[in-house]
């Protein structure tokens, strides 16, 4: 049902009372509680950021974390109607403010993103399983996976290490994320770019094994095919003992 003209603009100006502290005066509202209503609204936005993003605020400075939550608590606009997403929002503010550079925290934008992934993932709506499938991992055919899953792009290795032990490991660093089907819990594997390019393929069903290690062989000048063939497999099993890789689709 929809709000009546003044209930949505008097629950706005408490939204903006929330946000910024600013006085206003909202019908019904009584001044002197205003501002613990403000606080408690903060708290629980503050409780679900740390909640979030358990490592990042344990090791990045309170003061430093404190004025990053508010400034983003205070001046942004959620746009997502789901309050589950609102962090989503605070990694791409953070990323937009530079915080990175700014705090001299160069993991922090890897940092955020992979903490909210997880959650991401964890929280993803669920995806219907391929059907007609052999157990059986066949070079000849194209291959099924876990559908709930997702591949991420890191400069810092902050999935392996501690934040600031990252700082000076700069690279390219790929990661897999899925969750199980049987308990939900998230997975995650670290990948190489030949992995991650192998897995990429392989989600998009077009493709055989057979047809993705050739494309492999070209790209990576690899001209050991037999090589290829042992380390691929060998990755798919232990993949497949953890219940991300599915087996070969049958055609």
């Amino acid at each position: 049902m929809l709000l009546k003209t003044e209930t949505y603009n008097q629950q706005n100006k408490f939204v903006e009372y929330c946000r910024n502290g600013k006085e206003i005066s909202i019908l019904g509202a009584v001044p002197e509680r205003l501002p613990h209503y403000r606080r408690l609204v903060f708290n629980g936005f503050k409780d679900a950021l740390e909640t979030t993003f358990p490592i990042a605020f344990q090791y990045i400075d309170s003061k430093i974390w404190d004025e990053m939550v508010y400034t983003f608590f205070s001046s942004h606009k959620c746009s997502d109607p789901q309050v589950w997403r609102m962090p989503n929002e605070f990694v791409d503010f953070c990323e937009a403010e530079n915080y990175g550079e700014k705090f001299t925290l160069p993991f922090l934008n890897d940092l955020l993103r992979f903490e909210w992934m997880e959650v991401e993932v964890y929280m993803m709506e669920d995806i219907e399983y391929p059907a007609n499938i052999s157990t059986t991992i066949l070079l000849q055919s194209k291959i099924a996976v876990n559908p709930e899953h997702k591949i991420i792009k890191l400069e810092y290795p902050v999935h392996m290490e501690k934040p600031f032990d990252a700082v000076d490991k700069k690279g390219n660093y790929f990661l897999l994320l899925f969750r199980e089907k049987e308990t939900g819990r998230v997975q995650f594997s670290n990948l190489s770019i030949l992995f991650a390019f192998l897995i990429e393929n392989i989600s998009a069903e077009e493709k055989t094994l057979e047809e993705i290690l050739n494309d492999i062989l070209y790209l990576f000048g690899i001209n050991d095919l037999k090589m290829l063939q042992t380390k691929v497999f060998k990755f798919l099993d232990e993949l497949k003992a953890r219940g991300f890789v599915l087996g070969s689709l049958k055609i």
